[in-house]
C-alpha cells in the first residue's frame, strides 16, 4: 500500500501504542481515507490557485467568453472587465501558426527527424522539395569544410602563408609549427599537395569551434559585407551548432573568392518555410477521412500538433494570456496618460516585451496630442475667402502671421513668382524670421510663373527638389514679423563690383514681386489621435479576422481609460500596393509626327461587411501615387525623316528610358456604413 504523506502525517499525531507502522492494519487504512481526501484537496486547490495566476492559466476546453462554458484565462478576465468598460469582446486566436509560434527551431527540427509518430512521418513525406533543400543546407554539419568547399586553395594557402589581413594573420597563428613548415615550402603551384589540403582543413574545421575566432577579430570582421543571416546570428544567443554555422559565413566572407558559399539560411528563414508547411499540414491532414467542417478541422490539427510537439509548438491560447497579462498590468499602474494609451493599444494587439520584434512594431503605433488639422494662416483683419490666404509681397517687405496653436508648429510656405515680374531673374530668395533671424534660402533663381514650396529642409522649385540653405523656421504662439527677401539678377553677373555695369544695374521695383501662402497643422486641445496599422506582421496576424479581433476592441478600451472631457480618435491604416504594366507604343508614319497614346487603368475598391449592428462610417484621406517607367521603345523599320533608302533593322533600334509621374489625391472617401478592409 503506498504511503501518503497526508496519512503519515495523522498517523504520527497518534500516540505511539497504536500500530501505525503497519500500513496494512485496519487503523492505517482508516486513516488513509481522510488522508487521500485531505491530499486530494490540496492538490485541486494548488490546481485552482495555478489556474488563477495569469501566467499559468490555461484556456482549455473554451466555449469562448459568451459560450457556456469557460476556460480559466476568460474566467480571470471577468474580473477586470469593469475597469474596461463592460466589454465582451475577446480575442478569437487564429488556429494557424505565425513567427514565433515554434518555441525553438532546432529543437523542433531535432525532434520531427527523430520521431517516428504517424505526424513527423506525414510532415516529412509533405514537405516540399524547397524545404526539404532549404533545411538540408541548415544542418549544422553543412559548415564543415571538405574538398569541394573551395573555389581556389592554392591561393587561400598563399593568402594565410602572406598574411596580409588581420584574420590571415591570426589563422597563421593557429596552425601548429611542424605544419607551418610544410605550408613555408608551398611554392604557390596549381596543385596543392595533399599533406597541405589536410593541414589546412583541419585549421578551418578547427576554427568552426574555436570560442574565440570572431571575439579577437571583431574589428576586422565588422569592415566587411556581412550577410543579414551572419548579423543574426552574431546577435543570437551563442550555441553550439550557431557557432559553427557563424564561423562558417564569416570565414565565407572573409575570403569571398577562395572559399565556395555554403548558402547556411538563417534561423529566420527555416521558422518561416516550417510555419507555412505546418499551416499548410492543418488544412490537408485528415487521418479518418471524413468530410469534416473545415474550420473544426484546422483546429482540431492544430491541438494535434500542439500535443505531438508539446515542449517546441506554442499553445494556441498563449497570445491570449501574454495580451491579457498586458492589458491588466497596464491597467493596475494606470493608462490614462500618453505613453499607457501607448501601452495599451500595443498590449492589446498582442506587442508585449522589450525584444527587438516587439520595439519595432510598438513604434508603428502613434499617438499625436491635440489632433492637428491642416489650416491656412491667414494675415490679420483679411476677410475670409481663397485669396485672403495670399500674401502679395514686394521686395523685402514685412509682414505679420497670427497662430492661435499652444506652442510653436512647423509650417509650410508656398512662393509664386509674379506674372508681371519686370526683371528677369530673382536670385536667393528666402524667407526670414525678423525676431529670431532664422531664414529658409532657395540657392538659385527663379522667373515669373515659378512656385517654391519651403518645407522643413527642402525646396521644391515647379515639383522638383532644389538647393536648399537652412531649415523652415516654427511658427511661434502668437503674432509674430517675418520676411521676403530676394536678389534681382539680370543679364549680367551681380555682386562683384570688377564686373558689375553701372549703366544696367537695377535698383529695385515696387511691383509685387512674390504671392505668399503659408499652412500649418492647427493643434485642437482636448483631443488626441492614435494611428494604428491595420497589419501587423508577427501580431495582428495570430488573431482571427473575425467582430472580436483585439483592433475592434481598441476605441471601447481608450474610452474607458482616458481622461473625462477629452477626445479620442482612432485611425487606422492601411496599405495597397499594386503593379500595373501598361505597354505603350509609338510608330512614325510620315512627318509630322502623328502619335496616339491610350492608357486605361481601373481601380476596383471593395468593402468587406462585418458585423456592426449600427454600422461604422470611415473617413479616410487616401494618396494615390501611379508610377510608370518605358522600358524601350521600338520604331518601325520602314519609318525616315528623309528621302533615303530604308535603313536595316539594326540601324534603326531605339532604346530609351522615360520616366513619368502621375499624382493624385482623394480628399476624403465615404465608405458605405460596416465596411472594412480584408
Amino acid at each position: 500500500m503506498e504511503k501518503l504523506g497526508k496519512t503519515l502525517n495523522i498517523a504520527s499525531r497518534l500516540p505511539h501504542f497504536y500500530d501505525t507502522k503497519n500500513v496494512e492494519s485496519l487503523l492505517y487504512q482508516f486513516l488513509d481515507v481522510f488522508g487521500y481526501i485531505i491530499e486530494q484537496a490540496e492538490t485541486d486547490l494548488m490546481a485552482v490557485m495555478r489556474a488563477h495566476y495569469v501566467n499559468t492559466a490555461t484556456n482549455e476546453d473554451s466555449q469562448g467568453f459568451i459560450g457556456t462554458r469557460k476556460g480559466d484565462l476568460d474566467k480571470i478576465f471577468t474580473l477586470y472587465l469593469e475597469a474596461l468598460g463592460g466589454t465582451s469582446q475577446l480575442i478569437q486566436v487564429s488556429d494557424r501558426f505565425t513567427l514565433g509560434s515554434i518555441k525553438n527551431v532546432d529543437s523542433f527540427l531535432s525532434t520531427l527527424e527523430i520521431n517516428t509518430d504517424e505526424i513527423s512521418q506525414y510532415l516529412r513525406k509533405q514537405f516540399s522539395s524547397q524545404t526539404q533543400n532549404l533545411l538540408k543546407c541548415y544542418q549544422v554539419n553543412r559548415a564543415n569544410f571538405d574538398a569541394n568547399s573551395f573555389k581556389n586553395l592554392p591561393q587561400l594557402a598563399i593568402a594565410i602563408l602572406v598574411a596580409k589581413d588581420p584574420i590571415s594573420s591570426y589563422l597563421k597563428t593557429e596552425i601548429d609549427p611542424k605544419d607551418y613548415q610544410l605550408l613555408t615550402l608551398y611554392d604557390g603551384s596549381e596543385t596543392v599537395p595533399q599533406k597541405l589540403q589536410e593541414i589546412i582543413l583541419t585549421l578551418l574545421n578547427q576554427q568552426l569551434e574555436n570560442p574565440y575566432l570572431y571575439g579577437k577579430n571583431k574589428s576586422y570582421f565588422q569592415t566587411l559585407p556581412l550577410l543579414e543571416s551572419v548579423k543574426q546570428l552574431i546577435a543570437a544567443p551563442i550555441t553550439h551548432d550557431n557557432r559553427q554555422r557563424l564561423h562558417r559565413l564569416l570565414l565565407e566572407a572573409a575570403y569571398p573568392e577562395y572559399i565556395e558559399a555554403s548558402n547556411i539560411p538563417s534561423k529566420g528563414e527555416v521558422e518561416k518555410a516550417l510555419i507555412e508547411e505546418i499551416n499548410r499540414f492543418l488544412e490537408a491532414y485528415n487521418s479518418e477521412g471524413d468530410d469534416a467542417d473545415s474550420t473544426k478541422l484546422i483546429n482540431q490539427n492544430r491541438l494535434l500538433l500542439e500535443a505531438t510537439y508539446p515542449n517546441e509548438l506554442e499553445k494556441i491560447y498563449v497570445p491570449y494570456r501574454e495580451r491579457l497579462k498586458g492589458i491588466i498590468a497596464i491597467l493596475r499602474q494606470g493608462a490614462a496618460n500618453r505613453q499607457g494609451i501607448l501601452d495599451l493599444v500595443a498590449a492589446n494587439l498582442g506587442i508585449l516585451g522589450d525584444s527587438d520584434a516587439a520595439l519595432a512594431a510598438k513604434k508603428q503605433i502613434r499617438l499625436e496630442e491635440f489632433t492637428p488639422e491642416i489650416t491656412w494662416l491667414r494675415p490679420p483683419n483679411t476677410s475670409f475667402g481663397r485669396l485672403a490666404y495670399r500674401y502679395p509681397l514686394r521686395l523685402f517687405q514685412e509682414f505679420i502671421v497670427a497662430s492661435s496653436n499652444p506652442e510653436p508648429s512647423e509650417i509650410e510656405i508656398v512662393l509664386e513668382i509674379a506674372q508681371n515680374l519686370p526683371v528677369e531673374w530673382l536670385h536667393n530668395l528666402r524667407i526670414v524670421r525678423l525676431d529670431t533671424k532664422e531664414e529658409i534660402r532657395y540657392q538659385g533663381r527663379a522667373k515669373s510663373g515659378d512656385k517654391l514650396l519651403f518645407k522643413r529642409d527642402q525646396i521644391l522649385l515647379n515639383g522638383q527638389n532644389a538647393a536648399v540653405k537652412g531649415s523652415t523656421p516654427l511658427l511661434p504662439i502668437d503674432n509674430s514679423q517675418w520676411r521676403f527677401e530676394a536678389e534681382i539678377v539680370l543679364n549680367e553677373t551681380v555682386g562683384l563690383f570688377d564686373q558689375q555695369k553701372f549703366n544696367s544695374s537695377t535698383l529695385g521695383f515696387g511691383e509685387v514681386a512674390v504671392h505668399l501662402e503659408m499652412r500649418t497643422y492647427k493643434l485642437n486641445p482636448g483631443t488626441f489621435e492614435v494611428t494604428i496599422p491595420w497589419d501587423i506582421p508577427g501580431y495582428s496576424d495570430k488573431f482571427d479576422e473575425a467582430a472580436d479581433h483585439p483592433r475592434h476592441q481598441i476605441d471601447n478600451i481608450i474610452n474607458h481609460v482616458k481622461a473625462a472631457g477629452v477626445l479620442a480618435i482612432i485611425s487606422y491604416e492601411k496599405i495597397f500596393q499594386e503593379k500595373h504594366d501598361l505597354q505603350v507604343r509609338l510608330t512614325v508614319e510620315r512627318s509630322p509626327f502623328l502619335e496616339n497614346h491610350i492608357a486605361e487603368e481601373k481601380f476596383n475598391l471593395i468593402g468587406l461587411k462585418v458585423p456592426y449592428p449600427q454600422g461604422i462610417k470611415h473617413e479616410l484621406s487616401d494618396k494615390l501615387l501611379t508610377a510608370g517607367v518605358f522600358d524601350y521603345a521600338r520604331f518601325d523599320w520602314g519609318d525616315r525623316f528623309s528621302s533615303i533608302p530604308p535603313p536595316t533593322v539594326e540601324e534603326n533600334y531605339h532604346e530609351m528610358t522615360d520616366k513619368f509621374l502621375i499624382s493624385g489625391i482623394f480628399d476624403y472617401t465615404d465608405f458605405d456604413s460596416g465596411n472594412g478592409f480584408e
